[in-house]
C-alpha cells in the first residue's frame, strides 16, 4: 500500500481545518482517489472523480493512510432516509495508526464544524458485510455511536445511522478530549521550557488520572443510551516518552 500514500505539503494546509487526525482536503486529492480505487464501494476504478454529484466534504490523514467523505444533497433521498447526510467513503489502511472508531468520531466532529448541525434525519452509511474482513461488519461505526437499522438497502447492504442526540454526546467527548490534550500539552511545555522536570512528571501523571475519569464518565453515559462508543484515545505523551528528553538533558548537563 506504500504506493498509495502521498504525503501532504504542510505549507498548503489551513490548520483551522484539521480535526484530530483528519485534514480537510478536496475531491481532487490523488491520495484519496487511489484509496478509493481499492475500496469495494468504488464503481469506476481509475476515474478522477471519486465523489458523488452534490456537496462533498473530504478528509484525509497526513500520510494518506485513511480518507473519509461526507456527502449531502439538496434533494430528498430516494431510500426513505429523508435529508440525511451520508458517509459515502471511509477507508483506513493497515498502515494507519488510528483506530477506525476514533477516525469516524473525528470525522463527525469535523463535519459539524464545517457544515453545522446534522439535519433532523441524521447521518447514515452503508456497509457491505460480504466485502469486509471483520466478522462484525460495521462494528467500528457502532463504536462511534451509530446504530444498525433493521432495514437493508435494495442491494442488501447494512445501514447504520446516528441521530442528533447521540451525536451531541460524541461531540462533547471529542471537545473534551481536544481541550484535555491542549491543556496538558500547554502545561507540559511551560514546565519543560522552565526546567521544572519533576513538575513535568506530575503533570503527565495527572493527565493520565484525568483521562481515566473521563473514560469512566463517558462509558457510563453511553451505556445509558445503549451505545458502546468510548474512544481508545491515546495519551498525548507518556511518562516513558517524557523520560527520554529528560535523560538526554541530564547527560548534557
Amino acid at each position: 500500500m506504500s504506493d498509495i500514500q502521498l504525503m501532504l505539503d504542510w505549507t498548503s494546509i489551513n490548520f483551522e481545518s484539521t480535526y484530530g487526525p483528519w485534514i480537510k482536503t478536496s475531491k481532487a486529492d490523488q491520495s484519496c482517489r487511489k484509496l478509493a480505487d481499492v475500496h469495494y464501494s468504488r464503481i469506476t476504478v481509475g476515474a478522477k472523480q471519486f465523489t458523488r454529484p452534490g456537496e462533498n466534504l473530504v478528509f484525509r490523514t497526513a500520510d494518506g493512510s485513511a480518507f473519509w467523505v461526507t456527502w449531502r444533497s439538496k434533494y430528498k433521498r430516494k431510500d426513505s432516509y429523508g435529508y440525511a447526510i451520508e458517509c459515502t467513503h471511509f477507508h483506513r489502511t493497515a498502515a494507519c495508526e488510528h483506530l477506525s472508531s476514533d477516525l469516524i468520531k473525528w470525522a463527525l466532529y469535523g463535519t459539524i464544524q464545517e457544515w453545522g448541525e446534522l439535519p433532523t434525519d441524521g447521518m447514515i452509511t452503508y456497509v457491505d458485510s460480504s466485502k469486509v474482513q471483520s466478522k462484525n461488519a460495521g462494528y467500528c461505526f457502532e463504536r462511534a455511536g451509530f446504530k444498525r437499522l433493521k432495514k437493508r438497502s435494495s442491494k442488501g447492504l447494512l445501514c447504520y445511522k446516528i441521530d442528533q442526540s447521540t451525536l451531541e454526546l460524541v461531540l462533547e467527548e471529542m471537545k473534551l478530549i481536544k481541550a484535555w490534550e491542549e491543556h496538558y500539552l500547554y502545561l507540559l511545555n511551560l514546565t519543560l521550557n522552565s526546567g521544572e522536570f519533576m513538575e513535568s512528571e506530575i503533570i503527565v501523571e495527572e493527565a493520565q488520572q484525568d483521562l481515566l475519569k473521563l473514560k469512566i464518565e463517558y462509558r457510563e453515559k453511553m451505556k445509558q443510551i445503549g451505545i458502546n462508543a468510548w474512544s481508545e484515545v491515546e495519551e498525548p505523551i507518556t511518562l516513558e516518552e517524557l523520560h527520554l528528553p529528560l535523560q538526554t538533558h541530564t547527560k548534557i548537563g
